[in-house]
């Protein structure tokens, strides 16, 4: 008899913080449409339409998207290369590069950040905010 009662007692509080959890994680994740590049948003068409492209090849091959050192240049009032920049995620995640970084970097109309001859660790996607540090 303790069984029976136990056992759907323990898969009901099982359904419920699995609920929870899915709730949690749906409350606490941006939806933003938006990327906030130093203190200022920008949509994605914003973006493309202010900055130069750049193409870089990787091992996935030859990938197109906004030169992130133009980026900076036409949307802030910092001196590019006296500064490092974190890239933010949605799921929160962030890298911090140089500005040497920034000179071979792209964001692609898919909100990622790729870096030529570098790390795969390095780039960033779902992209939310980029921070001058």
């Amino acid at each position: 008899m303790g069984k029976e009662k136990t056992i759907p007692i323990l898969a009901m509080v099982v359904l419920l913080i699995g609920i929870g959890s899915a709730i949690y994680v749906q409350a606490t994740e941006n939806n933003s449409e938006t990327i906030n590049i130093v203190g200022q948003q920008y949509t994605i068409d914003d973006i493309f339409k202010i900055a130069d492209m750049r193409t870089v090849t990787v091992d996935e091959g030859e990938i197109s998207g906004v030169a992130l050192d133009d980026l900076i240049i036409k949307t802030s009032n910092v001196c590019p290369s006296c500064n490092q920049y974190t890239f933010k995620a949605k799921d929160g995640y962030q890298q911090t590069v140089p500005w040497s970084f920034m000179q071979k970097g792209i964001l692609t109309e898919y909100r990622r950040v790729i870096f030529q001859d570098t790390a795969h660790s390095f780039w960033v996607r779902d992209i939310i905010e980029i921070e001058v540090n």
